[in-house]
């Protein structure tokens, strides 16, 4: 296997037999397309790495905590999660019954579309929609890798320019970057989430959130409920509780500075609700994840 495609491989995960055990792999020599495999008794193995390569998940159904560089997300059906290349990130807590596409592209193959479309200087951020352009041609690269033998690699070569075109556009793309920023200001109950995913370890004001969306604040919280869930503070309970979860695993530092870190300014305040979630004080979830 020649280097370039054992670094696409490796960029998947940084477990070597993970796409053998748990994942359905399509492949070129400039792109690689692990898909997840969807069952209750596939277990989603955590990892947290960098790499040069390019990488996008794309849920096939909902995925538990995505970390990417500081950021948290709930990774949604229907949208692309990008990685820059050399970014740290990574899926936190183990489940099962999950799935999802995972692209990774080579990084020389994908800097030279990013000049030749005209983005250079521009870098992938947040999220974009999946547009049904990019999942035809994501599905016809499988189609024609699954033909083993007898595919035609000038074809998927095509399909491969293909879907790396159709993510720089929709990713980098004018209206993908205005996008972006009404994730953080602007309308929309998405919008707000994905303000409060960027911004959960920053005092939250909810008359603020209300006023991004233009709606009174018993209004928003009903909207929020309806579209997310979940209330506005439970949602970003759970992101503080979540990152506080990778802190204690991670780190040795202290629980009051894990605390500050994911937004609480009383450490008390931290261990009643992270004990309420989990049924563990932080300091025995630290301790057990030492000796699980």
């Amino acid at each position: 296997m020649e280097q370039r495609m054992i670094r696409l491989v490796a960029a998947h995960h940084p477990k070597e037999d993970f796409l053998l055990k748990y994942c359905d792999h399509y492949y070129c020599d400039r792109l690689s397309i692990a898909v997840l495999k969807k069952s209750p008794a596939v277990e989603m193995v955590t990892y947290n790495h960098a790499h040069d390569e390019y990488e996008f998940l794309i849920p096939l159904t909902p995925v538990p905590v995505l970390m990417i560089d500081d950021a948290l997300y709930f990774g949604e059906v229907g949208y692309v999660y990008p990685i820059q290349s050399a970014h740290e990130h990574g899926v936190k807590f183990k489940a099962s019954d999950i799935s999802y596409d995972h692209i990774v592209i080579d990084q020389a193959y994908m800097d030279a579309m990013i000049r030749k479309k005209g983005y250079e200087g521009k870098e992938f951020s947040g999220k974009f929609e999946e547009s049904n352009e990019l999942k035809s041609y994501i599905q016809l690269f499988k189609n024609e890798c699954a033909k083993g033998k007898t595919c035609d690699h000038e074809k998927m070569d095509y399909l491969a320019a293909l879907i790396t075109m159709t993510l720089v556009d929709n990713g980098l793309s004018p209206t993908a970057s205005s996008r972006k920023e009404s994730h953080k200001y602007q309308k929309g109950i998405a919008s707000v989430a994905a303000y409060i995913n960027q911004h959960y370890k920053d005092d939250m004001d909810v008359d603020l959130l209300a006023k991004m969306c233009g709606l009174t604040k018993n209004y928003f919280i009903s909207a929020f409920r309806k579209a997310m869930g979940e209330t506005p503070y439970s949602y970003l309970c759970k992101l503080r509780i979540s990152k506080a979860k990778v802190l204690l695993e991670t780190t040795e530092d202290s629980i009051q500075s894990v605390a500050m870190r994911c937004g609480f300014k009383k450490s008390n305040t931290f261990t009643t609700l992270f004990k309420s979630v989990t049924g563990q004080t932080p300091s025995e979830y630290r301790k057990a994840s030492k000796n699980s």
